[in-house]
């Protein structure tokens, strides 16, 4: 059933149960933050023990309205929530905000009353917002079912807020930077309608350019997945700041709202996938704000030119801007032949560029940034400036940088970005406003403005990429007969199957005596292993089951005496492998979450995992590309590069291996629950990799 989203944060016409003429009741609150906005339609209060609110006929209940309503807001404690809803719904209202708390946030008892709740709202079709929220505000559509007391004087624009958090919501909606607000939602416990169905109904609104959502949790992840491919084809920025990183930040989730935080690295992998811009605290996400308001479509490019007026600066701006992604190439040839001449002799111009050279100089100044904007390599040039709110620093030059972007900004369609190199004077009014007529972005903070271009930088790789991204393909049929049977293969087969699906691995002997492992070992070759064989069991190494380099008969004789003592009846079978590398050895797997997806992980494996706890995680299926990005992200590729005279290894073998398990996970996810290589031995370059222990568990166990 689709829920009319839009007749909730658009009404025509409202209800206000639990109205009230107290000034501080939150019924007359939302009543007199309609009337301030200028909400042009009806407004019913509703409340028995009154016949008026606030010059208002206040009715007896909702079924005695006389005229059908699009919304009703409920301002009632939660015991009463339910009946209410119930209510609304009888008399054919089908957009309902709850503001109480203490329903999943408040115990037992309060997740019952949700879970009431819920399914009143749900057998009427009612887009059902909250509870515990503040409710929301449609600036361009001038309603305001908001509760705060203090309401701030909005200024209409192209940015909409959704946060589970109402705090986060009001301080966002302060919007102290002149952004423009369209839309500030707060989702509360979301038992009806989630941050993901806000997302989707604000993206609609051509007043909308970017969505700025705060997240506790992510209650509903395929409608999300719809909401953000959605935004990402209209060219609509989301950008989120997902709290609950630290083990302290998910209790405190928990605490608030009665749900689950996740997995953080999770959510990472989830958000680079789907296309959302993650930010690390409101610092960023309102410097994203700016940034992408005024740029929603970033080149697919890290590379960049920083101009500053200090040899410190500009160093600090290479220091930070490298650490967060940033690129910053050499100036080319023909830009270093017109640079020269506005510095001196001794002074050889280099990106990021101390401008100062020869000092100040107006039209020195401007021959600088023509050369940089007529360079094809620059598509995006950022200005690191010193103007204080109060008009003190370099304020006098930095508006004659402002008066220069804005000339040579209508000449060209480079980015142009300036920014305060600190953040603890505050933006400058005047050049902010002279910036802002000509829609170039103002940021606060070096490292905050480096961080948040480089997120903007990978927002455009990423659209850049998306029409490419591998999707889950069709297994062969013989491999789909195997995974018939998943729960019943033995370690031979699952080597097997890894095999058939472009996974290389160690041939594998499965032996019920010694006589028949010294056979396999003679076989094989000597040096082997000799390994435990079974499902159930786990971390073979730190019990005893395993034995490695095992030269001749009486070595692989003695070994499976001692591994078949060792593990009783857990073993019957043991098995005799090669022994592979020397190499580096990686842990490749895939997680087939219920609601996240498919998702690859890549790190340093064997003895190392449990010790370092690092890993790339990524939904899948990944390709090529990604499988480098995965790791280069981890310890793993400075072995593989080649360190201390070893290396360097076959990094293309690891990735195809990479690639291939993750497109096996991604096209099992309705039988398989994981798949785990650990180690995958990445020999020396050109010696490919091979998987020498692999555990395959299927869905239910």
């Amino acid at each position: 059933m689709t829920l009319p989203v839009g007749r909730l944060l658009a009404p025509r016409s409202v209800a206000i149960v639990g109205a009230s003429p107290r000034e501080d009741a939150i019924g007359f609150r939302v009543i007199r933050n309609l009337r301030r906005l200028g909400f042009a339609g009806a407004i019913l209060p509703v409340n028995p023990r009154y016949p008026e609110v606030a010059g208002l006929v206040c009715y007896p209940s909702l079924s005695a309205l006389p005229e059908a309503v699009d919304a009703a807001f409920i301002a009632v404690p939660n015991t009463s929530g339910p009946a209410l809803v119930e209510e609304a719904g009888k008399a054919g209202i089908r957009a309902v905000v709850v503001n109480a708390s203490g329903y999943a946030d408040g115990g037992p008892e309060g997740r019952a009353l949700q879970a009431r709740l819920e399914a009143a709202a749900k057998a009427h079709g009612i887009a059902l917002a909250g509870p515990n929220n503040m409710g929301y505000v449609n600036v361009h559509g001038r309603t305001a079912m908001w509760t705060a007391g203090r309401f701030p004087s909005f200024t209409p624009g192209p940015v909409a807020i959704i946060s589970q958090s109402g705090s986060i919501a009001i301080a966002l909606s302060q919007d102290e930077r002149h952004l423009g607000i369209a839309y500030v939602v707060s989702a509360g416990n979301e038992a009806v309608l989630t941050a993901a169905d806000y997302i989707a109904e604000v993206v609609k609104d051509d007043h909308v350019r970017v969505v700025l959502v705060f997240l506790e949790t992510i209650r509903d992840p395929a409608r999300f997945v719809a909401a953000a491919h959605d935004a990402r084809a209209r060219g609509k920025p989301v950008i989120a700041m997902k709290v609950g990183r630290s083990e302290d930040g998910r209790a405190a989730v928990a605490a608030h709202t009665g749900a689950l935080s996740g997995e953080d690295a999770v959510y990472d992998a989830f958000f680079e996938r789907h296309g959302v811009v993650r930010v690390r605290d409101l610092d960023e996400m309102i410097e994203a704000a700016s940034l992408f308001a005024a740029y929603p479509s970033p080149p697919a490019s890290r590379t960049l030119a920083v101009v500053t007026l200090s040899g410190g600066e500009s160093a600090l701006a290479a220091d930070l801007g490298t650490e967060l992604g940033l690129q910053f190439p050499p100036l080319s040839p023909p830009t270093l032949d017109r640079l020269r001449a506005a510095f001196p002799p001794f002074g050889a111009p280099r990106n990021p560029v101390d401008a100062w050279g020869l000092g100040w100089d107006r039209d020195r100044f401007r021959q600088i940034l023509e050369a940089l904007l007529d360079d094809p390599t620059l598509p995006t040039i950022a200005l690191g400036v010193d103007a204080t709110a109060g008009g003190g620093g370099d304020t006098p030059i930095t508006t004659q940088i402002a008066e220069i972007c804005v000339s040579l900004a209508k000449q060209t369609d480079k980015r142009l970005v300036l920014f305060n190199n600190a953040t603890g004077n505050g933006l400058n009014p005047a050049v902010a406003a002279l910036l802002g007529e000509a829609g170039i972005p103002y940021l606060a903070g070096m490292r905050t403005a480096l961080a948040v271009l480089a997120q903007w930088a990978a927002y455009g790789e990423r659209r850049a990429r998306a029409a490419a991204a591998p999707v889950a393909s069709a297994l062969a049929p013989h491999v789909g007969a195997a995974l018939r049977r998943v729960r019943t293969l033995d370690d031979v087969e699952r080597f097997r199957l890894l095999r058939e699906v472009g996974v290389p691995t160690v041939d594998v002997v499965a032996v019920r005596s010694a006589d028949e492992a010294i056979a396999a070992a003679e076989r094989l070759g000597y040096p082997v292993a000799v390994k435990a064989s079974g499902s159930d069991v786990a971390h073979k190494t730190e019990r005893g089951l395993v034995r490695l380099g095992l030269a001749d008969a009486p070595a692989v004789k003695a070994a499976f005496e001692e591994i078949a003592a060792r593990a009783g009846g857990r073993a019957s079978t043991l098995m005799v492998q090669p022994m592979c590398g020397p190499g580096v050895e990686l842990i490749v797997g895939v997680r087939n979450d219920p609601a996240f997806g498919s998702l690859t992980v890549v790190g340093l494996g064997g003895v190392y995992v449990e010790l370092l706890r690092e890993a790339a995680i990524r939904v899948g299926p990944v390709g090529l590309e990604t499988a480098v990005a995965m790791l280069r992200e981890t310890r793993a590729a400075t072995l593989l590069d080649g360190f201390r005279g070893a290396g360097p290894f076959d990094l293309d073998a690891a990735v195809r291996a990479v690639v291939a398990l993750s497109a096996f996970g991604a096209a099992t996810q309705d039988v398989v629950a994981a798949v785990e290589i650990n180690p995958l031995i990445v020999l020396p370059r050109g010696g490919g990799a091979v998987a020498v222990d692999v555990v395959l568990e299927a869905k239910g166990g």
